[in-house]
């Protein structure tokens, strides 16, 4: 089976998380992938697939119309790691949302999948918005679909 590049799994990552399906999502993830989110001043601890799919899953519904769009990229073929610097809008009942993301990616050896999902997000804006949201229960909880 031929070597994928870093590259185009951190382009399918960019794609999956575009189609804002849960299953997607996890797609490109390794079946032992980490993913921390950061900064650790967020306090959050870094979770298995399964922890991030319980984690992920009831904060995906009141977004709508996801997109990612990616500023810059540095690839490490030899290192097996991609950083993404990526921005991101969607709607909301309580309005738009727009954050800021770093991500970098550690790939497995045939670089299909990500390892370690290492996420750096805008914690300003998240804590603001996600209060805000929380302030709102019925669009915090509706479907995406």
């Amino acid at each position: 089976m031929a070597m994928a590049s870093c590259s185009q799994t951190a382009q399918a990552l960019v794609a999956a998380y575009n189609t804002w399906t849960l299953e997607n999502i996890m797609d490109v993830r390794a079946s032992n992938c980490i993913n921390y989110i950061l900064p650790n001043s967020l306090g959050q601890k870094s979770m298995d697939n399964e922890e991030y799919k319980a984690f992920f899953a009831p904060r995906m519904a009141p977004f709508r119309h996801f997109n990612l769009a990616v500023h810059d990229t540095v690839v490490d073929e030899a290192a097996r790691k991609v950083v993404l610097h990526m921005t991101s809008t969607a709607s909301t009942d309580v309005g738009d949302y727009r954050n800021e993301y770093m991500l970098k990616l550690h790939m497995t050896e045939d670089c299909r999948k990500v390892d370690i999902f290492e996420e750096f997000v805008d914690s300003a804006y998240s804590a603001k918005f996600m209060a805000y949201l929380a302030k709102h229960p019925s669009a915090a909880t509706k479907s995406n679909l």
